[in-house]
């Protein structure tokens, strides 16, 4: 409910109605809810993709006051769709692993993908075109967040969202990874 209403707050109606194909899609949004973010670094567990995505578009909303140049609507559908592929990517029926797919193509280019499909059934939802611009920027979003070549990026962050997008992600991932060990080392 709280990813629903914040991506139905969007104001560019290009970004909000593709954000509402998501959101509609039962399937998607099943396995979004239930996968983890990882297998074993940040957010590894059940349901810890979402709980990763909420609080990252919570930190884009805090971060865009701040930063009038950054586009807040661009950055929080960026924010939800950059480990878009993670729900394919990774298997979490039984324990957590990589899927074939996964091991293959990676949550970069799956993620891509399903933005591709998405793009195109909002197209056709709207009867508008969806902004080539705002696509590749998108797509950009998702190849380059990790940020570096060899961390897996195929390309680096260009665009101040795309920038923002990889330190905030970063950001949030290495402070869970760093409480879910603090929490182990507590024995809690």
């Amino acid at each position: 409910k709280q990813l629903s209403d914040k991506l139905r707050q969007l104001d560019n109606p290009a970004l909000r109605n593709l954000s509402e194909c998501f959101l509609a899609d039962e399937t998607f949004m099943s396995k979004f809810s239930r996968a983890p973010a990882g297998v074993k670094n940040h957010h590894a567990y059940y349901g810890g993709l979402l709980e990763h995505v909420v609080g990252l578009i919570e930190l884009v909303q805090l971060v865009a006051t701040q930063y009038p140049q950054l586009n807040s609507d661009l950055l929080t559908i960026g924010a939800f769709l950059h480990d878009s592929g993670k729900i394919d990517e990774l298997e979490y029926e039984q324990g957590f692993s990589y899927s074939d797919e996964g091991q293959l193509i990676g949550h970069l280019v799956m993620g891509i993908k399903l933005l591709e499909d998405k793009s195109r059934e909002s197209e056709q939802l709207s009867g508008q075109p969806f902004p080539e611009e705002l696509l590749l920027r998108l797509k950009h979003m998702i190849v380059s967040h990790h940020g570096r070549l060899d961390y897996g990026s195929p390309k680096v962050p260009m665009t101040p969202e795309a920038i923002a997008l990889h330190f905030l992600d970063d950001l949030d991932a290495k402070l869970q990874a760093f409480r879910q060990a603090t929490a182990m080392d507590a024995g809690n």
